[in-house]
């Protein structure tokens, strides 16, 4: 497969697919981080009601992204 991209083509296919990282390791670390991040502003105390949304949202996204760079680093091996 080719695409136009900025007046010239580039050629897509499962070699150059194959050296695009996902980022399979950081992805979980940052996932891990921002879930200990989303933990900390619910643990704080006297919070608003920004801060627990916020913590909430951290908490979410965390898992969701450790969840997806484990699941990738799984399918890669």
């Amino acid at each position: 497969m080719e695409l136009y991209i900025n007046n010239s083509f580039l050629e897509i296919n499962e070699l150059s697919l194959e050296e695009i990282n996902a980022g399979t390791f950081w992805g979980a670390v940052g996932g891990v981080a921002a879930t200990v991040g989303g933990v900390a502003l619910l643990g704080t105390p006297e919070s608003t009601g920004l801060t627990k949304v916020a913590g909430y949202s951290a908490v979410s996204a965390g898992i969701t992204t450790t969840i997806g760079g484990i699941a990738t680093i799984a399918n890669n091996i």
